[in-house]
């Protein structure tokens, strides 16, 4: 058993030091009740065999450019239904917003789970009235890791993909098997690196990984390393620093008119679209 004084298990596990937690999921909870209620959605849409491999799809106009977000809660807890507000904040700015499920662990293992949901984009694609002019991914998270797992492996010639943006992400793994949470995940090291985003091919496409400067010290180098790894490669690539940011707070950004996240795909698409010139109304 690890130890509470270890210093991987204080970096990456904190839910007990964040009380307002409870108040945040509240909030989202709420905004995506009402997200629900007011878009047009289409709600638990297979991808999969199994009941978790299901979607919920925000579609904006004809062409429109697509987000999938990927919900977190450490491979292991949550649900999309939370986080239907993520649509209301990007719908609003003209792109449809795919939030997919996936199985959890322990059920699944982190690298079944890594290889279901990349079934999740084709299957995103095959629904959308018209093909979109590109796709972004995005999650929050062990969101953010999956998010850069499906940027980074999956085959989608239905459309281009123009970047990643994940939020609080893990993506180097290994350090959680020193902690409690690997109580669940089962990971040893060698299975661990080979989920890990940091040692995979980087795409040809943009990356900004944002993090909260409230983060802890582990999330937030995280971040750094992975962005450092992507312009290693050749490609763009922004860290984000959301300043007064904790790992639940950061997600509060998209409940404001003025969103920094939100900013940041929309910039990222405006990029995409002046280097191709897909997407062009």
């Amino acid at each position: 058993m690890i130890g509470a004084n270890s210093s991987k298990e204080y970096g990456y596990v904190f839910r007990d030091r964040h009380p307002e937690r409870m108040d945040v999921y509240r909030r989202f909870d709420e905004t995506s009740a009402a997200a629900r209620s007011s878009l047009t959605c289409r709600r638990n849409v297979a991808y999969g065999a199994h009941p978790r491999e299901v979607f919920d799809l925000f579609a904006a106009g004809a062409g429109a450019p697509l987000v999938v977000f990927v919900h977190g809660g450490y491979w292991q807890s949550l649900d999309k239904d939370r986080y239907s507000f993520v649509g209301s904040a990007l719908v609003r700015r003209g792109f449809s917003v795919a939030l997919p499920n996936y199985p959890l662990a322990p059920e699944t293992r982190i690298d079944a789970i890594v290889a279901r949901i990349g079934a999740c984009v084709p299957a995103i694609l095959r629904n959308l009235a018209t093909p979109p002019a590109f796709w972004i991914a995005s999650g929050h998270s062990a969101g953010g890791h999956l998010a850069a797992t499906l940027a980074m492996r999956s085959l989608t010639a239905g459309a281009p993909l123009a970047g990643c943006v994940p939020i609080s992400g893990i993506f180097d793994v290994e350090p959680l098997t020193e902690t409690s949470l690997n109580a669940a995940l089962a990971l040893d090291r060698e299975r661990a690196a080979r989920i890990s985003p940091i040692r995979w091919p980087v795409p040809r496409c943009r990356l900004a990984a944002v993090v909260g400067t409230d983060e802890t010290q582990e999330f937030r180098e995280q971040s750094r390393r992975f962005s450092s790894y992507w312009s290693g490669s050749g490609q763009h690539a922004e860290l984000v620093p959301m300043h007064g940011k904790n790992h639940y707070t950061i997600l509060c950004d998209l409940l404001e008119e003025r969103s920094e996240i939100a900013e940041q795909i929309v910039r990222m698409a405006e990029a995409f679209r002046r280097e191709t010139g897909r997407g062009r109304h």
